[in-house]
């Protein structure tokens, strides 16, 4: 059991892990940001410019519909006109052209930072699998793109038919205007829903950039034999070897944690010591110890064991001899069954209402030399 717990990817990935997935391409990124952030800077170039815009459309729109007789009968003119006309308007969009390039760059490196890599772009007979391809698709993040597509539709659609209905008589009373005071309106109308429509594109974005930076990092994690492999390769960094164990003992301490909501109880003194207990009853073996801890830890078992409703019995010498003597997932030594025994039966009267009548196990019960004292 124990070695099927050490192969569950349930540490945080290493740095040579990340480096190593960054060379090959390998980024957390996030289409919705790229989307939104485009959206919202097209809409903010609009509405610092969107006077001049209009104003260069107008122009550019009687230009086109302004024709003299000499004008309108010549081909060649026609022709060098509309030319004239395509250059004046790709000038007017090389702002918008710009700013959406810009924000398109910006995003793209604002989750995963910037990084080069031609390795995406080797070929690979795996991509062609049609079997994995089916996998991905029916796979947890598949499903997870299926509920976002969902919700953008449900969102973005709601949002733009609520804005068409409120819009639609001033769409319809535009045709009167001017066509001055027509575009005018249009673009006050366009950059109106726009900017709506941005912010409640934010509500996703909101959603899709913790999802994929948490997806990034679950893909990443790793086992405690790929720690251990990683090590040897990199057997001469220090820095590595420490924050390895330091992974290790933080991983052994998470299932520690895991192990205390199923423990019998908890064998407490007042400040220091927490020892959970574990008896199976159908009588295969002794009580284990599935969790121990002084300090902060001690008082988090506690915190973890009120949750789980596990009973918390106050028995310092016995808390201090079981921390001091037997190791996690150890079974206790025969020196201190009576102890034990005495606590089980505390607890199991104490569940029928009967703790009143049963005693705490106390000094006299720790054989000598295993209780190694109050701490100072």
């Amino acid at each position: 059991m124990a070695e099927e717990t050490d192969q569950e990817k349930d540490l945080p990935a290493s740095e040579q892990k990340i480096r190593k997935a960054r060379e090959e391409g390998n980024l957390p990124r996030s289409r919705e940001l790229g989307g939104g952030v485009v959206l919202l800077a097209g809409v903010g170039l609009l509405y610092t410019m969107g006077g001049e815009l209009v104003s260069q459309s107008e122009k550019l729109m009687r230009q086109g519909l302004v024709l003299d007789r000499a004008q309108a009968f010549d081909t060649k003119h026609m022709g060098l006109k509309w030319v004239s006309m395509l250059q004046e308007s790709l000038f007017i969009l090389v702002p918008l052209f710009l700013v959406v390039v810009v924000a398109a760059i910006v995003s793209n490196i604002a989750v995963g930072g910037f990084n080069w890599s031609t390795k995406p772009l080797e070929p690979k007979l795996s991509k062609l699998n049609p079997i994995k391809g089916l996998k991905n698709i029916f796979s947890v993040n598949g499903l997870a793109e299926l509920v976002k597509a969902i919700l953008k539709t449900v969102v973005l659609g709601g949002v733009g038919y609520l804005l068409l209905m409120q819009d639609l008589g001033e769409f319809t009373q535009l045709s009167a205007m001017p066509l001055e005071h027509g575009m005018a309106e249009t673009a006050r109308i366009t950059i109106k829903d726009a900017l709506i429509l941005a912010i409640a594109f934010l509500l996703i974005v909101s959603i899709d950039v913790p999802y994929q930076l948490w997806r990034y990092y679950k893909g990443l994690r790793m086992n405690l034999e790929e720690l251990k492999r990683e090590s040897k390769e990199s057997e001469g960094d220090p820095h590595l070897k420490g924050k390895i164990k330091s992974m290790q003992r933080e991983a052994a301490r998470r299932r520690m944690m895991a192990s205390v909501p199923n423990a019998d109880v908890i064998v407490t003194n007042p400040t220091h010591y927490s020892v959970a207990l574990k008896y199976d009853k159908d009588g295969k073996g002794a009580p284990r110890v599935v969790a121990k801890g002084i300090g902060p830890l001690a008082l988090k078992i506690r915190e973890v064991a009120r949750d789980n409703k596990v009973p918390l019995v106050e028995a310092p010498p016995l808390a201090r001899a079981l921390y001091s003597n037997v190791e996690l997932e150890q079974e206790i030594p025969g020196a201190l069954y009576t102890a034990v025994a005495k606590l089980l039966a505390y607890v199991y009267a104490l569940a029928e209402g009967k703790g009143h009548m049963v005693e705490v196990p106390g000094e006299a019960d720790i054989p000598k030399g295993m209780d190694p004292g109050p701490a100072a």
